[in-house]
Parts: structure tokens; sequence; C-alpha cells
């Protein structure tokens, strides 16, 4: 009886023992991944100043003109892209911008249109996506198709001049001559100062005018 009652208290102060080691074990552990975590956390705020005040100036400018953000500069088609100067585009976030880049200087319409419909997929109340799918459809002849998005992106924002000016290029590459003209008594309602994108979108009428002897 008395070896019996020496062995079962050699087996708890085995088990407390073990017990133990493993709970110092776990503090020490839980230690270090707090430090860690606090070492990595200092390090980003003493690094986050020198980025923020770099980049907050690039996409902080831009013209004013119509009602969409990213009004004044854009709409320029003659430089085929939907926006003259993809680095001032408010209301485009950095995967935009970066699309914009791929239309704009590269005229890359088929990887730009499948990064754009992974985009508005993930993003789809955003109507400047809307108005980039739409641009990068027509360029490639797929004028249903932008249609469909250019009515999505309108449907977001009524107002956005982008769209309503390139819409308004698609009614006259599919000869809805009336239509085109519509989109521009749209675009002289809201869009007074600097609006290049009626001024296009007139441009364009113009031409089709003369060359259909309208």
């Amino acid at each position: 009886m008395y070896i019996r009652q020496i062995q079962s208290y050699s087996l708890l102060k085995y088990i407390s023992l073990e017990l133990f080691q493993k709970s110092m074990k776990n503090i020490l552990i839980s230690v270090f991944i707090s430090f860690c975590l606090t070492f990595t956390a200092i390090a980003k705020n003493d690094g986050g100043g020198g980025t923020g005040g770099g980049s907050s100036g690039g996409s902080s400018g831009g013209s004013s003109g119509g009602s969409s953000g990213n009004s004044g500069n854009s709409g320029n088609s003659g430089n085929d892209g939907p926006d003259g100067n993809y680095s001032n585009s408010q209301g485009y976030d950095n995967e935009l911008k970066r699309i914009l880049f791929e239309i704009e200087k590269k005229e890359n319409y088929e990887g730009a249109l499948k990064d754009l419909e992974i985009y508005v997929y993930e993003n789809p109340q955003n109507a400047n996506g809307w108005n980039l799918i739409g641009f990068a459809s027509r360029k490639l002849g797929k004028f249903e198709d932008a249609e469909l998005y250019y009515n999505t992106g309108l449907e977001i924002e009524p107002q956005h001049d982008d769209i309503l000016a390139y819409q308004g290029e698609l009614y006259l590459q599919t000869n809805r001559y009336e239509k085109a003209l519509k989109n521009l008594d749209i675009l002289s309602d809201i869009c007074i100062f600097n609006c290049t994108e009626k001024k296009e979108l007139a441009e364009a009428i113009k031409k089709y005018e003369i060359e259909n002897n309208l």
C-alpha cells in the first residue's frame, strides 16, 4: 500500500512537471509572437510616412468639368485612351490606373479586357470600371458588349460624362445618329467648363455628318 502511494505520488509529480514544462513553452512562444508583432507594427509606423506624402500628390490633380470623378482630362479618344492623363485619373484606384496604362500607352485592348472582366466582377459598383471595359470592347469591335457595359455604368452613375461621350461615339459607329445627338445634349447640360468629353463627341458627330452628307 505504501509503495503504491509512492508510485502514485511520483506519477503525479511527473505529470505536473510535464504540464509545467508545456505551459512554460507555450508562454515563451506567445511572448515571442507578441514581440514579433509589436516589432513589425513599430517598423510599419516608422516607415509609413515616407510613402504617404510621396504618393498623395500624384492623383490629387486633374481638371474639373463633368460629374464623374475622372472628368476634365478624360475622354481623349485622340490619344486612343479613355483618359488624357492616366496618372491624374481621379476616382481610379491603382488597379484601374494600371489597366488604363495598358490601354493608353500600349493599346493592349485584349489584355485590358481580360483584366477588366475580373475587375468589374469584383467591383460591380465602380462606374469607371464599366467605362473602361466598354471602351476596350468597343476598340475590339465588340459593340454589343460595349453597349451593355456602358448602360451598366450609367445605371450606377447616370451623368458619367466619359460614358456618355463614348456611348455617343458607339452610337455613331453603329449608325444611330439621333442617339448620339441626345448624348451630346445631356453632356451640354451637365458639362459646362473645360469639358473635353463634350467637345470630342461634338467633333465626332460633325465628322459623321460630313461623311454621311447630313
